[in-house]
């Protein structure tokens, strides 16, 4: 079965859609009057135009091609667009918020815990280090192979995380010399690291093939800062509590710059040689989660032009969409399967991702850049 069919099979094609609840009016008419393409849906049913919504917001998203490009070849009005698009992008925020951020990773931990365990410590164990003696004139004497001796049962790592920058428009710019305000409204987007404006994203992968949780907030934060903000480490506490791995809670792995938690774990310092070997091994393991950014910034070109990702009078706007388009990442790879090939696993289904019988819970009432710890509460 190829992607299409397995798509147009799958009941839950029609919950992302969401048809139902996209009440816009978005029917569109060309410079003649007739309609065509997405006209023709927009003009009958709500479910046609929750498809023609749904229709412009992936060709945005994935070919980032502005509005009046998009009326060449669907035809219509492209001030019709925008709404169009905005109102898909809030819709698909506040439906599955939840399966992204917030609470997602109560879908898959601990009922899979042991599965991601398992996952990674194959992956880890199918591999070895080449070592190579040299004598004094540089040529090689000697070559082992070494393999690591973790044992499964105090072996924590479950998953891997890292941070993503997503740059923008500089904020505020013009605001600040017409209406004299100050510099600050820039150095809250402003990252000395990256030299740009934008905002930086959390992201969880699990070995399972999805990702696990999503966190957005602005790029001037650390790693240990944005991990803060984010509540990540108490929600796992809460997760995992009383499933211990040698004494110990499982945790997700990470680099050196994260500092050391109950269930985050960063490369050792000062190693033994058994954890300078492990060292090695998780971190030709933990490149997955850059394959991962590597897919959203392949298949989400509307993120190639920060030039027109304007924070500071749609921050609002770009972090949902920030936030949906990894919604979308994760839909992509239970259809098209993804990077846990690297486990030799396939992916969720989009029906095991997204059940019908789901009870969907709104996403929190907090404006942007407010912490929110996950899941204390879910409603103000």
């Amino acid at each position: 079965m190829n992607v299409t069919e397995r798509l147009n099979q799958s009941p839950a094609t029609n919950v992302i859609l969401g048809l139902a609840s996209i009440n816009i009016n978005c029917k569109l008419y060309t410079d003649t009057g007739g309609s065509r393409n997405t006209s023709e849906l927009a003009a009958h049913d709500t479910d046609s135009r929750g498809e023609a919504c749904f229709i412009i917001f992936m060709y945005h998203m994935i070919k980032g091609s502005p509005f009046t490009e998009m009326s060449l070849i669907f035809g219509g009005d492209p001030r019709k667009m925008s709404p169009m698009f905005e109102a898909m992008v809030n819709h698909m925020y506040e439906t599955f918020y939840h399966k992204i951020s917030g609470t997602s990773m109560n879908q898959w931990i601990p009922q899979h815990l042991d599965l991601c365990r398992e996952l990674m410590y194959n992956a880890l164990s199918r591999g070895a280090i080449e070592e190579t003696v040299y004598d004094n004139d540089g040529n090689p004497v000697d070559v082992d192979l070494l393999l690591h001796h973790f044992d499964f049962d105090s072996f924590r790592p479950f998953g891997v995380m890292d941070d993503f920058a997503i740059r923008t428009a500089t904020p505020g710019g013009s605001t600040s010399r017409r209406q004299g305000f100050t510099d600050d409204i820039q150095r809250v987007f402003y990252s000395g690291y990256f030299k740009d404006h934008g905002l930086k994203v959390q992201v969880v992968y699990l070995p399972m093939g999805l990702i696990g949780s999503v966190y957005v907030t602005e790029l001037r934060q650390n790693d240990n800062g944005v991990q803060n903000m984010s509540g990540l480490n108490d929600y796992l506490l809460t997760l995992l509590r009383g499933r211990l791995v040698g004494g110990l809670l499982p945790a997700l792995y990470v680099d050196g710059i994260f500092a050391n938690l109950p269930t985050i774990l960063p490369r050792y310092r000062n190693p033994t040689p058994e954890q300078h070997l492990m060292n090695m091994r998780m971190a030709s393991l933990r490149q997955i989660i850059e394959h991962v950014f590597g897919d959203h910034r392949t298949r989400f070109r509307i993120f190639w032009t920060p030039q027109y990702l304007y924070i500071f009078n749609q921050g609002v706007k770009i972090r949902r969409m920030a936030l949906v388009s990894f919604f979308i990442l994760n839909c992509y790879y239970c259809i098209n399967g993804g990077r846990c090939a690297k486990f030799q696993q396939v992916p969720p289904t989009l029906e095991e991702y997204i059940p019908l019988d789901e009870e969907l819970l709104p996403p929190p009432a907090v404006n942007l850049g407010q912490i929110w710890d996950y899941g204390q509460p879910l409603y103000n």
